[in-house]
């Protein structure tokens, strides 16, 4: 059985998450069930919403737009940080880079990847734990 996610917000269970449009934007919102209550002869159903943010930060991508780079709101998940390093490697070719600077994003990038490496093993443990 699957966990529901956490809100970013107040750490809750998420029952769903809703979307709202406005002005050509589109907004997100953890939705919390919280039960129902009695109005009168009626049930409403009692939820709380926390703000997600936007689809997209379109103001604030416009000040990175030399890197390529579209900030993205917390309802795209775990594939932001993969669409981040995306739009970082395509703007390598397209921003002038002293050698200084490339190097040092050399060092970083294989930080990095040693990182990701023990992290990827970790994962591997716990999925080999919860297997048996």
């Amino acid at each position: 059985m699957s966990e529901r996610p956490v809100c970013p917000r107040c750490g809750g269970e998420i029952s769903w998450i809703e979307s709202q449009s406005k002005g050509g934007r589109v907004y997100y919102y953890a939705v919390h069930y919280l039960g129902y209550t009695k109005v009168g002869k009626k049930l409403r159903k009692r939820v709380r919403k926390c703000y997600l943010g936007p689809e997209a930060y379109e103001y604030v991508s416009r000040l990175h737009s030399d890197l390529g780079l579209r900030l993205e709101g917390a309802v795209v998940g775990s594939k932001r940080a993969v669409h981040y390093l995306d739009a970082f490697i395509e703007s390598l070719t397209r921003v002038e880079l002293d050698r200084a600077t490339l190097i040092d994003i050399l060092a970083k990038l294989k930080h990095l990847t040693q990182r990701l490496e023990e992290y990827v093993r970790k994962v591997e443990e716990i999925e080999r734990e919860e297997a048996t």
